[in-house]
């Protein structure tokens, strides 16, 4: 038996249908009064809290690895830290846990340091473990930047000439998956990228050809895109977080840590990370008009 926390996500979600192709037993975390949605027919279902260790403890029961992944939030170090002590509590005998690239060393961004810190504290726990650190996700581009798209064709970003090997959320999944289900990986450290690093003015050219209409990137102040995300209703900490691993994108700027390509997708599964031309390939009959 698996047990997927954080199943509603992108991540979750794949890997779930990942685990379930692969004849695997699976087990999702529900918080009490959170609706199950699809979960409820792709798998065993269980109630519990990231912020209850009793609560983990008691879903980990007859559990023998467990996929940990949350929802950015102020106590997501907390709750990574719960779950790990529930799973030294149980017969557990591998933990997965979802981080982010570059989270292998020290960084002011909010996101990088939680992950940071988390890392270090399954690394020392004693627990057999596997570390995915993915990229940013590539779903961000028609989820976020399409809908930015203004009048005037162009959308706004505080990423400055930053290139970013984005990843397809169903690559990091298929990783995941893997480490899951086949031997020889406990104490692993996976990377997971796209396959090219991409500026958003590379972004704004292949939004261009599948658009049919000329797309532009406009690079953007901090403080204003803090406060457009605060005008679209984040809270100021979820805000705060986001301009703070944009600013370290810039950090790392064309050949930094965040434009590396690995070939951990290739390697691990014997295909080729997917691509945004692949992304934008799928789903250009629903953004054609946009």
């Amino acid at each position: 038996m698996i047990l997927v926390i954080g199943g509603r996500s992108k991540v979750g979600a794949a890997l779930i249908g990942e685990l379930l192709g692969r004849g695997e037993q699976v087990r999702a975390l529900v918080r009490a009064g959170a609706p199950a949605g699809h979960l409820a027919t792709a798998a065993e279902v269980v109630t519990g809290d990231l912020a209850d260790e009793g609560s983990l403890v008691t879903a980990m029961a007859g559990v023998e690895k467990v996929f940990l992944l949350s929802s950015p939030h102020p106590d997501a170090v907390g709750w990574h830290r719960n779950a790990i002590d529930a799973a030294r509590r149980t017969p557990v005998q591998l933990l997965v846990r979802s981080s982010i690239l570059g989270a292998d060393r020290e960084s002011p961004a909010e996101f990088i340091s939680a992950h940071t810190t988390c890392d270090r504290y399954l690394e020392d726990s004693g627990l057999p473990y596997v570390i995915v650190r993915p990229n940013l996700f590539l779903q961000n581009i028609p989820e976020s930047t399409i809908p930015a798209i203004d009048a005037s064709g162009t959308f706004y970003a505080d990423a400055g000439e930053a290139r970013i090997s984005m990843v397809d959320t169903r690559d990091v999944a298929a990783v995941a998956a893997l480490a899951l289900t086949e031997p020889g990986y406990a104490g692993a450290h996976f990377e997971v990228t796209g396959p090219e690093a991409l500026s958003y003015t590379d972004v704004a050219a292949k939004l261009t050809s599948v658009l049919g209409r000329r797309i532009s990137y406009v690079g953007a102040s901090d403080d204003a895109v803090r406060q457009a995300l605060l005008g679209a209703g984040l809270t100021t900490w979820f805000a705060g977080a986001l301009v703070g691993l944009y600013q370290d994108y810039r950090r790392s700027g064309t050949g930094g840590y965040a434009a590396q390509v690995t070939e951990t997708v290739q390697r691990l599964t014997g295909r080729p990370a997917r691509s945004l031309d692949d992304l934008l390939g799928e789903i250009a009959p629903t953004i054609a008009a946009t």
